[in-house]
């Protein structure tokens, strides 16, 4: 069956709207984020890890584990959206931009090593390749090439 996009409502597959459904199709089926996508949000998640482990060891009491916490909650967030794509692509550009502008603030106190989440978030929010096939085969693997910089070069980014 081919799914049907509905405003705001889900039906049945026989065709009578669900009161209260939110955000379906007409056969039921979701609109799941494409593998490309999630894949670049888990990047995002993992890519402050490590820096922020060699950042803990100068750092006394729980202050910064608390605040690294709470940025890394706001990244994972669009991973929990992965079954309504609106709402990752809102989650993941929208957030990646609150990103931004922490990590900056942020930065003195540590919160600087998610400042290249940044990008990842942006390009798993666009890095449909159902909507846009080519830009987001780009954008997919100028996501893993950052990720892979970001991993396997010393000193790339997260030597203190």
């Amino acid at each position: 069956m081919r799914a049907i996009a509905t405003s705001g409502r889900s039906t049945t597959p026989g065709g009578a709207a669900r009161p209260g459904a939110r955000g379906g199709t007409r056969d039921g089926a979701r609109d799941w984020v494409h593998p490309w996508q999630f894949g670049l949000a888990v990047c995002a998640l993992l890519a402050p890890v490590p820096p922020a482990f060699v950042f803990a060891t100068y750092t006394e009491g729980v202050g910064h584990a608390v605040l690294f916490a709470v940025t890394a909650a706001l990244v994972a967030r669009p991973l929990f959206l992965h079954h309504r794509r609106a709402a990752f692509v809102r989650a993941s550009a929208i957030g990646g931009l609150v990103l931004m502008m922490w990590s900056y603030a942020g930065s003195l106190g540590g919160l600087g090593v998610f400042f290249l989440s940044v990008p990842l978030m942006w390009l798993a929010a666009f890095a449909d390749p159902r909507r846009r096939p080519v830009p987001a085969a780009v954008m997919t693997g100028s996501g893993a090439l950052l990720m892979v910089a970001m991993a396997t070069v010393p000193g790339f980014w997260w030597r203190v």
